[in-house]
């Protein structure tokens, strides 16, 4: 029996209109759907509820150094797996991974720049980075922005979004902490 089947097709069934990819974003604490260009515009923050969504990595470089101002230091710097660390998933291959996914080469970048023109030296720490994990790289790359930030008798600001010291890296990454 065929009760829910129109017998004639006089109403035509229109294409469906897609709608793009990261237009449209859900609050998790309100569950309003909020349109992505205005929670950008409102730096993030929920207009229903106040909720403040996670800031990715280049937001913070957006929305604290002036516009053309960001000068990337210390970018050949790079983790390796000198203790041949091996696991459910070997650090080499999750150090791949992680560059190949993210295109960054550590859980932290520096930046030489300007805030409302003021010069600074700036950190700041990409957790989607294996958690934001500090290893010898983030160590070395933090000596190097107080060494530069004291020659050039800037301020250092450091965006911190770390999930610990590396396991991975073992006593080298307890160091860093240090």
């Amino acid at each position: 029996m065929d009760w829910f089947k129109r017998k004639d097709k006089k109403i035509k069934e229109k294409n469906k209109k897609s709608i793009p990819d990261g237009l449209w974003e859900k609050c998790p604490s309100c569950s309003e759907i909020l349109f992505k260009p205005e929670l950008d515009k409102s730096l993030s923050v929920c207009r229903h509820c106040n909720y403040h969504f996670r800031m990715n990595f280049r937001n913070y470089i957006d929305l604290i150094i002036d516009d053309g101002t960001s000068k990337r230091l210390f970018g050949s710097l790079k983790s390796s797996d000198f203790l041949g660390f091996s696991a459910s998933r070997d650090y080499d291959v999750q150090l791949k991974d992680a560059h190949t996914d993210l295109g960054k080469t550590d859980a932290i970048e520096i930046y030489s720049g300007e805030i409302r023109g003021a010069p600074i030296i700036m950190g700041i720490m990409n957790f989607n980075f294996i958690g934001g994990s500090m290893g010898s790289v983030v160590g070395e790359s933090v000596s190097r922005a107080i060494v530069q930030a004291g020659k050039e008798k800037k301020p250092l600001v450091i965006i911190c979004k770390s999930g610990g010291a590396r396991m991975q890296e073992g006593a080298i990454s307890l160091m860093q902490l240090a």
